[in-house]
């Protein structure tokens, strides 16, 4: 019980810190630094909804899920070989999101993964996409947590195969389950 109070106590201090995230110390901003990233908007995901649903994927899919997803290098190679970073992204969800949002269109994988906003960034933009394309799948005004629950299975098991009935693992609902209990807002 202490551990579960003490983990929600950090997820908590994760978001208020993130909350005001701009940089990461150490990162090579000599490519980023001229990209205007402070103020991209998204018509499905705004910025407010991506703190929150970071750090749902983040404890669904990082290697660290109690560690803020800066902690985890985009070049992080998940156990499956396909899945980067703290979220998992892969190079097919990126190239979704470089078809359909022209500020990706000259940025190649290897600068994603070679800097933390870009990664970050690509990552909202995927969630925006499929958030656009799964509106019918929320009633109007669904809450944060209503979307985190659509989302992260898309996520796991991408659009095609969610709209063809399939569904993750268990295990998978159970971690969402206690982020929401931790995460509640």
């Amino acid at each position: 019980m202490e551990t579960i109070k003490l983990s929600k106590i950090f997820l908590i201090i994760t978001f208020l810190i993130t909350i005001s995230f701009t940089s990461i110390a150490g990162e090579n901003t000599s490519f980023t630094s001229t990209i205007p990233l402070i103020n991209f908007e998204f018509k499905y995901c705004s910025s407010n909804l991506w703190k929150y649903l970071r750090l749902g994927l983040n404890y669904l899919e990082s290697p660290n899920p109690l560690k803020p997803p800066e902690e985890t290098s985009p070049k992080y190679l998940h156990p499956d070989k396909c899945g980067f970073g703290a979220y998992g992204f892969t190079p097919e969800a990126y190239e979704d999101v470089q078809r359909l949002y022209p500020f990706f269109r000259n940025i190649c994988w290897q600068q994603i993964l070679e800097s933390s906003q870009l990664y970050e960034l690509a990552n909202q933009a995927y969630a925006d996409w499929l958030l656009g394309q799964l509106k019918f799948y929320l009633k109007e005004g669904a809450s944060w947590q209503e979307i985190f629950d659509l989302l992260h299975q898309v996520w796991n098991v991408g659009l095609s195969g969610f709209k063809n009935g399939k569904i993750p693992v268990s295990s998978r609902f159970k971690r969402a389950e206690e982020f929401k209990k931790m995460f509640y807002l």
